[in-house]
């Protein structure tokens, strides 16, 4: 649109209703890396400060039981891209494959882009997409040139971004998080309105909706442990509740290395050996240390989103725009004496997930969804909010309904799984219910290629260890029931479930779509 016809518009109308009139709504997808559902004041946290995210929690929808299908940043934020499973899109660390061009265009950020909206991304990508003369995944410069807007980089950022991506050099900062709140800043801001971190970036056009990805890699192990309380920082990431460091919370069921008796899973399931970047977990002080980190990163998160969301405000958008906040999954903090993720236990499951309309009628605002809610569902919602159809290979619910306290027939259970072989780790698949979940796992000495994996178990490969919880009772998963004859019928019945859900998971033959890739 001509620039002085917008500015004419702007005047007659005002910034807000010239908006409105396109009738979709901008779309702000903002996802942390590592941050377990309880690490949200709103959520519980007896320490953390988040007062940003409570709010936008307060004014819109709280999911309280959210969670992640696939325990690892890989495979889980391509579900989120895709709205698949793991087991249909087929990209995990060892599945040494790249996601095909086809099936990158049926994700919700390209959908959004053929259908108009001016799509940019921030931060880090952990996705491997496409092929090019460039090469394969991220080396194929697909992805990069996808979006409209790109001021990211792949694999992990680290806590000083600019000493290893050169896109961030002109950044007038030197933290993550402050360095991605200011290229989003810069997308949301009038074109070439901005000077500082990307002023050789284009910023949003006015006459077109918007679809922002601020994909951060904190508070994960890559971005708190290469912390280094430089003088520069911000004085948050040096001080900040280092005078509360004892009175931040350790697991009910925490094991320092030298407590462990008796191995939450039998060796020949899972050796118990992680890599170091969680040895943090084997005692108390360095476990309390990362909580500082932890908390002080989550903060630093929570103040982008307030950042973020006065600018929004202040450019009269705001009551048009849709804010969604989650994380890619959760982490163990040294329950049952367990390091790191993947593991499909709550700490690892479970994710924060806020949703903010500003558009629903107040009476509906702030409420807390106890539905069973996935990372899937989000690309689904997202282009059922834009007014486009939902991709037919698209494994997820729209949340819409439940953000309007609709009565609707939701679902009753879930599927999720590991594929990860790496790190020591076992292939798992679980079913989870309100009230109980259901675990399985595979041969580590079984080195089944990773496409022949994808089917392994719906092909009759039988488990070597299963596990059943009941929720209500012992929601910190310490009684394994699998013995119990009173939850005998339970576990038939979940035995069955999981082999339906797998199944359903891996979904289109045609699938999954992706070009092998050696890094």
């Amino acid at each position: 649109m001509n620039r002085w016809l917008h500015a004419v518009l702007f005047f007659l109308f005002g910034f807000h209703h010239f908006e409105e009139s396109f009738g979709r709504p901008n779309i702000l997808v903002i996802l942390s890396d590592d941050q377990r559902a309880d690490h949200l004041r709103i959520n519980g946290h007896p320490v953390l400060q988040t007062p940003n995210l409570d709010i936008l929690a307060g004014e819109g929808m709280n999911f309280r039981n959210a969670f992640a299908s696939s325990t690892a940043c890989t495979p889980n934020r391509t579900c989120i891209l895709t709205g698949q499973y793991e087991r249909k899109h087929g990209v995990n660390f060892n599945s040494g494959s790249s996601l095909k061009e086809e099936a990158w265009q049926r994700t919700y950020p390209m959908l959004l882009k053929k259908a108009g909206y001016y799509v940019g991304y921030v931060g880090k990508n952990h996705t491997p997409i496409g092929k090019s003369g460039q090469g394969v995944g991220y080396q194929s410069g697909v992805m990069d040139s996808s979006f409209n807007y790109w001021y990211g980089n792949h694999n992990h950022s680290t806590f000083y971004p600019k000493n290893k991506f050169p896109i961030y050099r002109n950044a007038r900062v030197n933290t993550q998080v402050e360095i991605f709140t200011e290229g989003a800043l810069n997308f949301l801001s009038e074109q070439n309105g901005f000077t500082g971190a990307s002023e050789f970036l284009k910023s949003r056009p006015l006459d077109k909706p918007f679809c922002l990805l601020v994909n951060l890699n904190v508070p994960h192990n890559k971005g708190t442990s290469t912390m280094r309380l430089l003088p520069k920082d911000p004085e948050l990431y040096k001080s900040a509740y280092r005078d509360q460091i004892e009175d931040l919370p350790i697991p009910s069921t925490y094991l320092a290395e030298d407590e462990i008796k008796r191995p939450k899973l039998p060796g020949n399931v899972y050796n118990g050996q992680y890599i170091g970047s969680y040895n943090y977990v084997k005692n108390r002080a360095d476990l309390r240390e990362r909580m500082v980190r932890v908390c002080q990163t989550v903060e630093g998160v929570d103040r982008m989103v307030g950042s973020l969301l006065a600018k929004l405000k202040q450019d009269g958008v705001a009551d048009n725009t849709v804010t969604f906040f989650t994380s890619d999954h959760g982490i163990q903090h040294g329950e049952h004496g367990l390091g790191g993720k993947v593991l499909l236990y709550e700490e690892s499951l479970r994710v924060p997930m806020i949703v903010h309309d500003p558009r629903i009628p107040k009476v509906s605002r702030g409420g807390q969804s106890v539905e069973l809610v996935l990372s899937i569902d989000l690309a689904p919602t997202i282009l059922e909010l834009a007014e486009l159809p939902v991709d037919d290979e698209m494994q997820g619910m729209s949340l819409i309904p439940l953000m309007h306290e609709k009565s609707i027939d939701w679902r009753h259970d879930f599927f999720a799984e590991n594929l990860f072989t790496g790190q020591n780790y076992p292939r798992i698949e679980a079913v989870r219910e309100k009230e109980l979940k259901y675990i399985r796992y595979f041969s580590r000495s079984h080195r089944i290629p990773y496409r022949k994996l994808l089917l392994s178990s719906i092909e009759g490969e039988p488990p070597i260890f299963e596990e059943l919880y009941d929720l209500s009772k012992d929601p910190h998963e310490k009684k394994n029931l699998v013995v119990e004859k009173n939850y005998r019928m339970d576990l038939i019945r979940m035995r069955k479930r999981c082999q339906e859900l797998v199944f359903q998971a891996k979904g289109s033959d045609s699938y999954p779509k992706t070009w092998p890739y050696t890094k």
